[in-house]
């Protein structure tokens, strides 16, 4: 089996509820989205192997990914983007010799079926702000995929609403509730450097049906990958 990675790399996890928590992160390229906040390459010729400082040819072989997870001396390994929810079938391929960590969009449902075995699942709620084209329907497909992969005693998933200053607080407002059942809590992460008079505003209203962080992207503000 084979996908085309981005990068490789150690790092602790700067988003979402195991903030600070060290990982391997498998970035793939690719992505089926267009968020205008993305700071993301989405193709590559070349992956950036930082771990064994190697560069080596996309596509990568799914035995030189599994040599590199069962090596690691991490907590868990998250699949990252891009959105690695395109490349399942690789994923699914993987031996889990530790916890993996799923960073996705949410749009995908189809492919959300073969990766029910995850242990952690960061999901995303877009907003209409990201600039998505065809916004409700990507919105009912992100509906779906909560309920497939929902939390549940052996696989935690939490949603993350990444948001810029300006949004419509009843819209994201009245999709949280169509997930709150589906999901251990929600994160309010902050487009970087954006004001954040607003999300709190959000999170006071949120709090009331489910457990709602604001959360930063932390590894910006350490000037790590």
């Amino acid at each position: 089996m084979i996908a085309r990675i981005s990068e490789i790399f150690e790092s602790i996890q700067g988003e979402g509820i195991l903030v600070g928590t060290l990982q391997l992160f498998i970035r793939f390229c690719g992505c089926n989205l267009n968020c205008n906040y993305c700071d993301t390459p989405k193709e590559s010729d070349f992956c950036k192997d930082h771990v064994s400082g190697k560069v080596l040819k996309n596509p990568v072989e799914s035995e030189y990914i599994q040599r590199l997870i069962d090596s690691s001396k991490t907590h868990s390994v998250s699949f990252t983007g891009g959105e690695p929810m395109l490349h399942a079938d690789f994923i699914k391929s993987l031996k889990k010799s530790k916890p993996f960590y799923l960073e996705t969009n949410m749009t995908l449902p189809e492919s959300a079926k073969k990766l029910r075995f995850v242990d952690f699942v960061a999901g995303d709620l877009k907003v209409r702000e990201a600039g998505i084209e065809r916004y409700e329907e990507v919105l009912e497909r992100t509906f779906r995929c909560f309920r497939i992969l929902r939390n549940t005693k052996k696989r935690l998933t939490f949603c993350k609403i990444v948001l810029p200053s300006k949004f419509n607080e009843d819209e994201v407002y009245n999709s949280a509730i169509q997930i709150r059942n589906y999901v251990k809590c929600f994160v309010l992460q902050p487009v970087f450097g954006s004001d954040t008079e607003n999300i709190f505003k959000l999170q006071r209203r949120m709090i009331e049906f489910s457990d709602t962080r604001v959360i930063p992207q932390v590894h910006k503000y350490l000037g790590v990958r």
